[in-house]
């Protein structure tokens, strides 16, 4: 977290943009589109001080955060030319630190996400520290209450899941503790539950850099 970064108040064109995202997910994705209060949520994203309002706007779009020279990727090729990688720089720390706040507040917590690039068979997840739940061909990265001092492991999360569609909920489990997350398989009736009770949506924006967080209205 090297940027000093601040957080931003959207308005109603930042749920036009969750909406339109969540309509890419898959189940979990679908019943959160069903909310009822979706469109009352307030919306804020973590981004520098000095982006202004219009750029702040512009979700598809990264250069909101500055390349650090210092992490840049240099590789020399066969014919003498030099390519350079620059890594993306993201917020994912303060998004960790935001969901480790929320479990540790929230007994039942759990934090799930959508890992849209993945499939149940694939081999790599067996040999995975992440915490997998299993729906149909669907693959969900998770972390709940008893990781909420464990702030790498939730960072090591958001990074996990992350793949060309990006969101997760910050919700209640409907059932803590219960035998099918530990052998990582649940039901439809799971996820519907998660949507409904969900406190925020957490929406991947500008280009991998920041994301945009969706906060239940205030009853």
């Amino acid at each position: 977290m090297n940027e000093i970064c601040a957080e931003l108040h959207l308005g109603p064109e930042a749920i036009s943009y969750i909406q339109e995202r969540l309509a890419n997910g898959k189940t979990l994705a679908r019943y959160l589109l069903q909310r009822p209060d979706l469109e009352s949520g307030t919306v804020t994203t973590f981004l520098p001080s000095d982006v202004g309002k219009e750029a702040a706007t512009q979700f598809k779009w990264g250069g909101k955060l500055r390349r650090d020279p210092a992490t840049f990727v240099y590789h020399t090729e066969p014919d003498g030319s030099t390519t350079r990688w620059e890594p993306v720089p993201d917020t994912d720390p303060w998004l960790a630190l935001l969901l480790q706040e929320f479990l540790r507040g929230t007994p039942e917590g759990i934090c799930i996400f959508e890992n849209s690039s993945a499939l149940p068979r694939d081999p790599w997840l067996q040999s995975s520290d992440l915490q997998t739940l299993i729906f149909g061909d669907e693959v969900y990265h998770f972390v709940s209450h008893r990781d909420a001092e464990n702030e790498k492991r939730i960072l090591e999360t958001i990074r996990g899941a992350r793949s060309w569609l990006f969101y997760g909920v910050a919700t209640s489990s409907p059932n803590p503790g219960d035998v099918s997350l530990e052998a990582g398989t649940i039901g439809r009736e799971f996820l519907e539950v998660c949507a409904q009770r969900a406190e925020k949506i957490v929406v991947g924006a500008y280009d991998g850099e920041s994301h945009l967080i969706w906060s239940k209205p205030a009853s």
